[in-house]
């Protein structure tokens, strides 16, 4: 996979993450994937992901896996209410791991 097309997989499943209001570890745990491995993937750290991850994560944000792979913005745009703008905007990379918030 190019890396183009990594860094814009990376962007909309973080912009869908967020629309749908996950953090990485819930959306890790509902796709029954470890938070660590889940955190470098969003950050575009690790190997392209296997098919399967990419159906568990969009059937958890309620998109099609071909549609994670998808970099027509305009299709995402349509299909997911996502601006293009939103996802050409580059992720900013917070160090460490996100403070837990007492339920």
């Amino acid at each position: 996979m190019a890396a183009s097309n990594t860094s814009s997989m990376c962007r909309l499943i973080r912009a869908l993450r967020l629309k749908h209001g996950y953090t990485q570890e819930t959306l890790a745990e509902r796709a029954g994937l470890d938070y660590k491995y889940y955190q470098r993937l969003e950050l575009g750290q690790t190997e392209a992901p296997l098919v399967s991850t990419l159906d568990r994560l969009g059937r958890v944000l309620g998109v099609k896996a071909w549609m994670l792979l998808c970099d027509d913005m305009e299709i995402i745009a349509k299909k997911t209410g996502i601006r293009a703008s939103a996802l050409r905007t580059h992720t900013k990379r917070k160090p460490g791991r996100p403070k837990k918030v007492s339920s």
